[in-house]
């Protein structure tokens, strides 16, 4: 999306939150007229009621009547919002099925969504409840029935997001500081960049509290939002439901004091849109709780004595970390007894500017680098990028001791490959067509061997497999794709097996070794270079020949003969050889080293490939695995001699036509 119509919508998202026909879950208001409201209400409280009737055990109802009342209240959801009686109503259904049976998830089981939508009560409450959340909790009616909503809360909330007692004293006030700008300092267009940057103030809304947020008046009718929940994600797609789909409420900011609520209560934090340039600004908040809050950037420095004597001792269920180059929000289960939080930091914001470096980027932007949540369920079926990504996960029951061995509270020395992967698809870089799935995997391999002093081998291993085989290498790796059929046959090396492999990405890993990894950096920098002048930039499309010579020039050295070997081979080879020599860039001896070297490595025979083979895949491969999995299981009676002599003619033959004079000098 081009970014100029990025802002207008982030921009105009935001300032009509809270006001008629913004989307449910987002601080919406009824739009309803006074005919259409009163329809809706002959409608949804008899339904209410009917529901009631059936907790109380006063009229009970079969399976088919309820589901036709939760049909109703479905239908009508948006009169919930329009006057005090459907929300009495609607609280007290809520309240008499808590106290009789019990809150959802507290005394009841998630649902499950498939194969068909729940039967019964709870599914019922579960629809209730989500309507008040979308249509109740807006400005309008915290303005209009203050009363009403102040000490309402879903118990629930014991279970997500979490209990915390409202403030002993409500009128105590809580200033901090927060970045009210959100600028991009570059051209370069990157993955839900149009999201508000989210701000901690370190202020956690108690269930059923109101709290009063106090801003200058340089924020105020200009996009910015008061945000109570950091799990922004809608669920509603999920087949599965640990809590309601939509948790998180949002308060458009029309004037210098803003009072937000919430049955599930959660944290506070102010929500500046794409193009937002206020500076650093104080808010304060009453009303509120305190939570774990450790802040390392420059405007806001959390000392190691404050963390340790109190910040970590706030009772609030949820702990927000924030740099400038990275956010996240854990439970406070977590990290009760974490002890230097200032390492941990700085490990992260080393490990994204080794990533930004990669990308030819800035190490600083308008917001956060990377924004990672946890949640009771990731946010989609696999693992996402997002603004917050949601790839992590905790079991609320569960106390961990406050010093919990999740990668986000340990350092990024210690992620998973899905962080930086999916990380990468976020940043849009360019890449060789077919490549979406393989290059993502190249910034882990950076953070680790660059910052975190990790071997190259093992740094590689752990950008795609987390299964502790050791065997696996960049020379196991390059023995795998010259036993593949494809190699074999003289063909380029398939998006198939590229995808989540560390074939699709050794080759870059290969340049790092050679060369270094600024000539990566220098490399993806000439594209950001290129859309600073404004030219367009294709991020998986780009032609082959183009981006070889672009890698070449930014080694300084002919780097064709090792792309060619590792799948890429050139689309026009007589015009890149032109362009190669027109650019005076000579032959490298490191890359023609490397390729005899990997000659060197090609199975003898039958049972040199059977024992790679089994090490590589850690058994006898499958004729039902994947790509190359099924080439090697049709190979493990096949290869021979002739095969291994079939396999070092190819990389000789690649070897002769880069290299007719033989190795290069230097």
């Amino acid at each position: 999306m081009n970014r100029t119509i990025a802002l207008l919508i982030a921009c105009l998202t935001a300032m009509t939150a809270g006001a008629a026909g913004a989307a449910p879950g987002e601080g919406a208001g009824s739009s309803l007229t006074p005919e259409k409201a009163k329809q809706m209400a002959a409608r949804v409280l008899p339904a209410l009621a009917a529901l009631k009737g059936h907790v109380t055990g006063a009229a009970g109802l079969t399976d088919e009547q309820i589901a036709a009342h939760t049909k109703t209240v479905k239908e009508n959801a948006e009169a919930f919002g329009y006057d005090d009686t459907i929300i009495k109503s609607a609280f007290d259904l809520v309240s008499t099925f808590e106290g009789k049976m019990g809150p959802l998830w507290v005394a009841h089981p998630a649902f499950s969504t498939k194969p068909a939508e729940p039967k019964g009560i709870n599914w019922a409450i579960f629809q209730v409840m989500q309507d008040i959340m979308d249509w109740v909790y807006t400005e309008r009616n915290i303005q209009r029935y203050g009363k009403l909503l102040d000490g309402f809360a879903f118990k629930c909330s014991a279970n997500f997001p979490g209990s915390v007692q409202p403030p002993a004293d409500p009128d105590k006030a809580y200033t901090v500081k927060i970045n009210a700008s959100y600028l991009m300092p570059f051209k370069h267009e990157f993955q839900h960049e149009e999201r508000p940057s989210r701000r901690p103030t370190g202020a956690y809304l108690a269930p059923g509290s109101i709290a009063t947020v106090t801003v200058p008046g340089s924020l105020v009718g200009k996009g910015y939002l008061v945000r109570v929940c950091a799990q922004s994600w809608d669920n509603s797609n999920k087949p599965r439901l640990p809590r309601l789909y939509r948790v998180s409420l949002v308060y458009p900011i029309n004037g210098t004091q803003v009072k937000v609520a919430s049955p599930l209560g959660g944290g506070i934090y102010i929500e500046a849109p794409l193009g937002a340039n206020a500076g650093v600004v104080e808010v304060t908040i009453k009303n509120a709780v305190r939570s774990p809050f450790f802040s390392a950037t420059s405007y806001h420095k959390t000392s190691l004595a404050e963390w340790q004597d109190a910040e970590r001792n706030y009772k609030a269920p949820w702990a927000d970390f924030q740099s400038e180059k990275f956010l996240m929000q854990v439970p406070t289960s977590w990290i009760y007894k974490l002890d230097d939080p200032v390492t941990l930091m700085k490990n992260w914001d080393m490990a994204l500017d080794a990533v930004t470096d990669l990308m030819g980027l800035p190490n600083l932007w308008g917001r956060e680098v990377a924004y990672s949540q946890v949640d009771l369920q990731n946010r989609g079926s696999a693992f996402f990028p997002g603004y917050p990504t949601c790839n992590d996960r905790y079991d609320p029951k569960k106390d961990y001791g406050g010093n919990a061995t999740s990668y986000l509270v340990r350092g990024p020395q210690y992620a998973p490959d899905y962080m930086f992967h999916e990380m990468g698809h976020g940043l849009q870089f360019v890449k060789f067509a077919g490549e979406r799935e393989s290059t993502v995997n190249l910034p882990h391999v950076a953070v680790w061997n660059e910052k975190f002093g990790c071997d190259l081998d093992e740094a590689f291993r752990a950008s795609r497999s987390m299964n502790g085989n050791k065997f696996l290498t960049l020379d196991t790796t390059a023995i795998t794709w010259m036993t593949s059929l494809n190699f074999a046959a003289g063909k380029p090396m398939t998006d198939a097996e590229k995808a989540y492999q560390l074939p699709g990405h050794a080759k870059y890993v290969d340049i790092a070794r050679l060369f270094g990894w600024k000539v990566l950096g220098d490399y993806w920098h000439t594209w950001i270079a290129d859309e600073e002048k404004g030219k367009p930039v294709s991020r998986d499309g780009t032609d082959i020949d183009v981006i070889s010579l672009r890698l070449s020039k930014s080694a300084g050295a002919d780097l064709t003969p090792l792309l060619h070997f590792w799948g890429t081979p050139p689309r026009d080879a007589k015009a890149l050889k032109a362009a190669v020599a027109a650019a005076k860039l000579p032959p490298s001896a490191k890359v023609y080293d490397a390729l005899v070297h990997y000659k060197s490595l090609v199975p003898a025979d039958n049972k040199a490939f059977r024992d790679f083979a089994t090490k590589w895949w850690g058994k006898q491969p499958s004729p039902t695995g994947f790509t190359t999995e099924r080439g090697h299981a049709q190979q493990w009676k096949e290869f021979s001699e002739e095969t291994s002599g079939r396999i070092k003619k190819v990389v000789q033959d690649i070897i002769d036509l880069y290299f007719p004079n033989g190795r290069p000098k230097g």
